[in-house]
């Protein structure tokens, strides 16, 4: 646990859940907001924030989301910060505190009384950044961790995505381009995606399921296999280029799966290696054990 500039980096479940439990804002809590930065993104994280913040990347981007606040919002929080969200959660699963939480955030128009707002760093589009499961173990107990402390239950009424709602704060319960605000929290967010059903079905459950310091991914998710049934490329990105190409898996190898990757296209599958290879059923088959 580190304090700089008023921001607390909380590098743990474990620390996140004690500084929760000494906070006892006077504000009425009782929703949570699901975000995703959109910009900055993974390659600002490996690039600029590495560069210019070096070991200090979380609360050297907060200190600069603060900045960004005051000169586009201007709403000061009353403890001298004017950052939009109250937290943040990186790449690396660490989290940073942002604005009071006795202060109300700037983050869904007509949604943000007695809201907490989360943002998580990252563009969760589809073809763009791939959520790291330090980063998914992060956000499952940061929001259940949340929705315990002020009673919140871990449904659709009280926590919901940026992108059911219209600019003007109408919710649409769903997401609907060209209607929707944003598609925040993307529309590959963890996997899954930003529709109801896809909260309905994964992120809600995951909350139910989620256990202090039993937070394993692989507790909630079935692990997958993928048989080779022809010989496949591999690739060093989630693309069919030429330049992706590093070499070739064999007829009959079987690999497990981390993640697979919704595409216009074909899909592709992320394995354990790092390495990717296509979905497409013509090519491979997957089974669970």
């Amino acid at each position: 646990m580190k304090t700089q500039n008023g921001f607390t980096l909380l590098e743990t479940e474990k620390e996140f859940k004690e500084w929760l439990d000494k906070q006892y804002p006077t504000r009425k809590i009782t929703r949570l907001q699901v975000h995703h930065m959109g910009l900055p993104d993974y390659s600002t994280w490996n690039n600029t924030d590495k560069r210019v913040y070096g070991d200090n990347r979380e609360l050297g981007r907060t200190k600069s989301l603060d900045s960004y606040g005051k000169a586009t919002w201007n709403s000061p929080d009353g403890h001298g910060h004017y950052i939009a969200q109250h937290f943040n959660i990186f790449p690396n699963g660490k989290i940073t505190t942002g604005r009071n939480l006795n202060s109300t955030p700037i983050g869904i128009a007509g949604w943000n009384t007695n809201a907490i707002c989360v943002e998580i760093y990252g563009n969760f589009d589809k073809g763009q950044d791939i959520m790291t499961k330090e980063q998914k173990k992060a956000v499952i107990f940061v929001y259940a961790l949340l929705a315990e402390k002020f009673g919140i239950p871990k449904t659709s009424t009280y926590i919901r995505p940026h992108a059911w709602f219209t600019s003007g704060g109408t919710c649409l319960w769903n997401y609907y381009p060209g209607k929707s605000r944003k598609s925040c929290p993307g529309t590959n967010f963890m996997g899954f995606g930003n529709t109801r059903k896809a909260f309905e079905n994964n992120f809600y459950p995951l909350l139910k399921a989620y256990k202090y310091e039993s937070n394993n991914l692989a507790n909630t998710d079935k692990t997958q296999y993928v048989r080779i049934l022809q010989d496949v490329n591999i690739r060093s990105a989630a693309d069919f280029t030429d330049a992706s190409v590093i070499g070739v898996v064999k007829k009959g190898g079987v690999y497990t799966v981390v993640e697979k990757i919704e595409r216009t296209g074909t899909d592709m599958y992320k394995l354990k290696s790092g390495v990717y290879i296509t979905a497409s059923p013509k090519y491979v088959e997957v089974f669970e054990k």
